[in-house]
């Protein structure tokens, strides 16, 4: 399903019918409240392995590989990666479930070590390990630690991740069966926000 079937679809719920072009609830709206909502899934699926499985991770059907992101030196030893987009909350840093890197000729590295925000303070103290980097997300940036000169490598990252929210014709990366619950999320706190009454009188006073 693609982002704008699937914008459609909210404003659907929301109206119970198909609305004006004029409507207040724009598509632009709709999109911003898809990303808590796939958080909100991306959550529930990770409660659902414990359930079934007995073991914690989030499916696969919710990562995407960004392949590309440009790594810049940020001090030496010390390079940085701006990722396409936040990471989910997932564990330490189950949002960012892979990281590895490209040279110009094609070949891509082994995974890189992820670390907790608590390990880094420890792992600034130890030596380097031989052909091995260690990363660790902070916001939209990930931070690497290497001996290599990794500006002249590109970086490939697997991140769960809703898909391009800019593209409406992009494909929404959620399974089938977790729409409902981003579904829900949607239509519920816009419909709240539309029966919510207006303030027509610019009296500086609130309603």
């Amino acid at each position: 399903m693609t982002r704008g079937v699937f914008i459609e679809m909210v404003v659907r719920n929301v109206y119970g019918e198909q609305p004006n072009n004029d409507r207040a609830i724009t598509d632009n709206l709709v999109n911003t409240w898809i990303e808590p909502g796939i958080g909100l899934a991306v959550k529930q699926a990770y409660k659902d392995s414990i359930a079934f499985d007995g073991v914690s991770y989030v499916n696969n059907s919710f990562y995407t590989q960004y392949k590309g992101l440009t790594i810049t030196q940020e001090e030496p030893a010390l390079y940085k990666i701006e990722l396409p987009a936040l990471p989910m909350g997932i564990e330490k840093n189950g949002g960012l479930n892979l990281l590895r890197f490209k040279d110009a000729n094609g070949r891509v590295s082994d995974p890189a070590i992820p670390l907790s925000e608590y390990q880094v303070g420890y792992a600034r103290r130890m030596r380097p390990i031989p052909n091995k980097q260690l990363y660790w997300p902070e916001g939209k940036f990930t931070y690497v630690m290497s001996t290599l000169p990794l500006d002249t490598y590109t970086a490939n990252a697997t991140m769960i991740s809703g898909g391009d929210p800019t593209d409406f014709d992009s494909e929404l990366n959620v399974p089938a069966d977790y729409l409902p619950i981003v579904i829900d999320y949607c239509v519920r706190n816009l419909a709240r926000e539309r029966m919510t009454p207006k303030d027509t009188t610019n009296d500086k006073r609130d309603n």
